[in-house]
């Protein structure tokens, strides 16, 4: 039986379609716009009173007397239920579903929708409290589990991502008796179209010889006189026989050409250069000019042709008036059809088939890029350019590890067919190893295409190059049937409008799709209004741990301990398949692995530092040692208190350890920060300023993303020393150097309000760094100079129990006559040790004085005493 249709509307700017239908079984149904069904919601009872927030996917009935239901229709569930405080007749909500509206009888509410419409709160769980194996420290309480709600599995269509360009498959004819042989591969097809070519230009210059446009002056005779006379049109003579015998080899070698050609499509088989024809729909017209302008790229003789024909060394080898001349002769009409495939609005010019350089338009310079000729020999690079590298699908839609969510959004915005004049625009935002090349890369398979990675930071570093060499990448990726994905435009200034402009005019333009990788934080992108954005989010430890067996199955690589691996390094999933790829080719253990990866990305702007602090090498006071352990605890307990506690809902900022160390020279900053990674057992990365800083523009902003990201993924702390350098207070802006040394620290600024790894930043002067720094600190710990007390512990520390002694060292007395701070403690200590090993004497108290009396002498105070900081 038919049921009744309630109401319908479109959803996501007309991408799928919401149908409320009633009856025996009553439900919504969502469909893609296109076809195909999304989702089919059920419903506790009929009902026809219903409206729609398209933009947002959220449908809200009327269940009941006074009962409302909330249904998201981006995951197909039933979000929530909620009261009314009377009899809803009438109902009205905005498309975002920020505002709600209903009545009854002569009673009407409207307001924000979360204040009229809420989830039922679960009652609050009784807390257990458990205490370390360390009676020291706590381990925060632990919060009974609560079965979570089963949520349907979200079903993503299978429709054809048509926005990144229709199925290709090259055009074939029907078969025809042409008695002709097929060719036996592309070379011997390129090879004819290469004769042709020959033949049109021998052709070319048989008229020319035979008008006289081609002629030697003689010596009785005027300058050029015959040249002269067949342009102004006088009609010569002197070639006849040429020109018959070479019209007829240009006549049957085109006869045999097309029933080859002809022949080799019949049988189903394949040429590159047909495909190529077929897929940019050129005309045949545009087709024999693309012949012609290759033709002396791939064959030296024709070059020579080219060069007699033109007769003016002057000319480029290739220009438009040598193609019309080898193509049309002297036929005006076909002369005129050449030059509009040449224009900049053609196919040929638009799509970057054919270059053209200089201004003239008659005589500038024609050429087709190595793409062309690549594919016209069935050449399949990699790399096509220092910035491109084309990537294929490597698994499927399902086997991707992110949110399904995003896959589903990403399916439904893609569906739809774009037209060249509004091609697709996608900002995709994520983590580096998040699997945002991998997601692109199986889409475009399903319209056998692949994925052009452009790297931005490795085209031209001059702003007014840059635009060029970035259309020029989008052109060549569209010619080898990929899909652009462009990373590193964040890294443009946002203050550089002219840069920006010109890169938005560059994306504008282009014909194709194309897709922007970015950073989560990124805010701003040189697109125009009207692109789609998707951002695919880090993953929990739970999913990492998922995306470690999955891949680790699929590889047939074993591993005792996913679990750990999981906890050590916060990578994305494309990352953990390379390592797992690695693994199983025999490279190493896991856990090295990913370690090695951390190293090679920051291995060229920071240091690894291998000797760690201990605790017992070190004396601090005993609230600086209370505010470590409280740093360190963060750390541990983090999971606890953000994912089980549920505090991560409440953070409007990252998630991530940040501490400023602060204090006088020599009070121990550096060496705490190594005393914190060990306690953490985590790698410690120095990040070396004089190497992160470039005079180029972004550069400096590229290399600190990668610190950041690198931190993030293989849990390391990364140590910035003297800090002040980079994180310094901004500037009235009065030169350029101003201006780029501001978006530095708005560019710091903003990552760390989205970083999730550990880094300490140390200072001796805590007056230098920016306010807006120091309130985006998790900790601000204060170094002071070591008082006394301090000081003893310091020299007790810095003399090892292994050393030889003479009599009994007085520390106390050091500490009380020379105010030192610790570095000068530990070098002090150091030359001693040395200047008893020269004597061939233990250690004694005069070597301890003496060394202190050196160090005063060496920054040029004639009395030990002072501070010394």
């Amino acid at each position: 039986a038919r049921e009744p249709v309630h109401g319908a509307t479109y959803l996501f700017g007309g991408r799928a379609i919401a149908v409320l239908v009633g009856g025996q079984r009553p439900r919504i149904i969502v469909l893609a716009a296109s076809g195909g069904l999304i989702h089919d919601v059920a419903l506790p009872s009929a009902t026809d009173r219903a409206v729609f927030a398209d933009r947002r996917g959220l449908a809200l009935l009327a269940h009941g007397e006074r009962e409302l239901i909330a249904v998201d229709l981006r995951y197909g569930r039933i979000q929530l239920h909620g009261q009314t405080p009377f009899e809803v007749e009438d109902l009205a909500i905005d498309a975002d579903a920020r505002f709600l509206a209903y009545a009854g009888g002569t009673q009407v509410l409207h307001g924000p929708f979360n204040d009229l419409i809420q989830a039922p709160r679960t009652a609050p769980q009784p807390v257990t409290e458990s205490i370390h194996a360390d009676a020291t420290e706590h381990a925060p309480p632990a919060v009974e589990s609560v079965a979570a709600p089963v949520i349907p599995s979200l079903a993503i269509p299978e429709l054809l991502p048509r926005a990144l360009g229709e199925v290709f498959s090259a055009t074939t004819v029907a078969a025809q008796a042409t008695g002709a042989e097929p060719y036996a591969g592309a070379r011997e097809h390129v090879d004819d179209l290469l004769d042709v070519a020959a033949a049109r230009t021998a052709r070319g210059i048989a008229e020319a010889w035979n008008t006289g446009r081609l002629s030697l002056p003689a010596e009785d005779a005027r300058p050029f006189e015959r040249e002269v006379l067949a342009i102004v049109g006088r009609a010569g003579s002197f070639a006849d026989d040429l020109v018959g015998e070479f019209e007829q080899k240009l006549s049957d070698l085109e006869l045999r050409v097309a029933a080859r050609t002809q022949a080799t499509l019949a049988a189903g088989g394949s040429l590159p250069f047909v495909d190529l024809v077929h897929e940019l729909g050129l005309s045949a017209m545009a087709a024999k000019v693309l012949a012609v302008v290759l033709a002396p790229q791939m064959r030296g003789e024709i070059a020579r042709l080219y060069g007699v024909l033109a007769n003016d060394v002057y000319r480029p080898l290739v220009d438009r008036a040598l193609v019309e001349t080898v193509i049309a002769g002297s036929d005006s009409r076909m002369r005129a059809a050449v030059a509009d495939e040449l224009v900049p609005e053609a196919t040929l010019i638009r799509l970057g088939v054919i270059r053209r350089t200089g201004d003239s338009t008659v005589f500038a310079g024609l050429s087709v890029d190595q793409v062309i000729l690549d594919r016209i020999h069935g050449r399949d690079l990699v790399e096509l350019g220092g910035a491109t590298v084309i990537r294929t699908a490597t698994r499927t839609l399902a086997e991707l590890t992110m949110p399904a969510a995003i896959k589903r959004d990403l399916v439904l915005a893609m569906s739809k067919a774009r037209s060249p004049e509004e091609p697709i625009r996608i900002a995709l935002r994520g983590r580096r190893g998040s699997g945002r090349h991998s997601l692109i890369a199986t889409l475009a398979a399903k319209v056998g295409r692949r994925v052009a990675a452009i790297d931005a930071t490795r085209l031209s570093r001059q702003p007014e190059p840059f635009a060029y060499e970035l259309a020029l990448e989008l052109s060549r990726a569209q010619l080898r049937r990929a899909v652009p994905v462009v990373s590193g435009l964040e890294l443009i200034a946002a203050d550089d409008t002219e840069l920006r402009d010109r890169i938005e005019q560059v994306l504008r333009r282009h014909p194709g799709p194309v897709v922007l990788r970015v950073a989560p934080e990124t805010t701003t992108l040189p697109l125009a209004p009207g692109y789609v954005s998707f951002t695919i989010p880090a993953m929990s430890e739970a999913e990492r741990i998922d995306a470690w067996r999955a891949s680790l199955t699929r590889a047939g690589v074993g591993c005792e301990d996913v679990e750990t691996l999981a906890q050590k390094f916060r990578i994305g999933p494309g990352t953990i398949e390379q390592i797992v790829q690695e693994s199983a080719q025999g490279h190493g253990d896991l856990e090295t692995l990913a370690r090695q990866h951390l190293a090679a990305r920051l291995s060229h702007v920071a240091t690894h530092i291998t000797r760690l602090a201990k605790w017992e090498q070190v004396a601090l006071p005993d609230d600086l040692r209370d505010s470590l352990k409280e740093l360190v605890g963060r750390v541990r307990h983090r999971r606890t208190v953000y994912d089980t506690w549920g505090f991560d809902a409440k953070m409007t900022t990252s998630r991530g350890l940040s501490a400023l160390f602060y204090g006088p020279p020599g009070t121990g900053k550096s060496m705490i920060a190594g005393l914190v990674a060990r306690e953490l057992g985590l790698d410690l990365y120095r990040v070396d300023l004089a190497r992160i800083t470039s005079k180029w523009i972004g550069e400096t902003e590229k290399n600190l993303a990668e610190v950041f990201d690198a931190a993030e993924a293989g849990q390391a702390v990364i140590l910035f020393d003297e800090a002040d350098s980079l994180f310094a207070k901004r500037t009235e802006v009065r030169s350029s150097t101003d201006r780029y040394a501001n978006l530095e620290v708005n560019y710091l600024l903003q990552r760390l309000d989205t970083f999730e790894g550990i880094c300490i930043l140390t200072t001796n002067l805590d007056g230098a760094i920016d306010p807006a720094f120091k309130r985006r600190m998790s900790l601000r710990l204060q170094f002071p100079f070591p008082d006394e007390e301090t000081r003893v512990q310091l020299w007790a520390a810095h003399v090892p129990s292994e050393a030889p002694v003479a009599g009994d060292l007085d520390f106390a007395d050091l500490a009380r006559r020379f105010p030192l701070s610790g570095g000068y403690i530990r070098n002090s200590a150091l030359r001693a040790a040395f200047l008893a090993a020269q004597e061939a004497r233990p250690l004694s108290q005069e070597h301890l004085v003496r060394a202190v009396q050196l160090e005063y002498r060496e920054i040029g105070k004639l009395a030990p005493s002072g501070r010394l900081e």
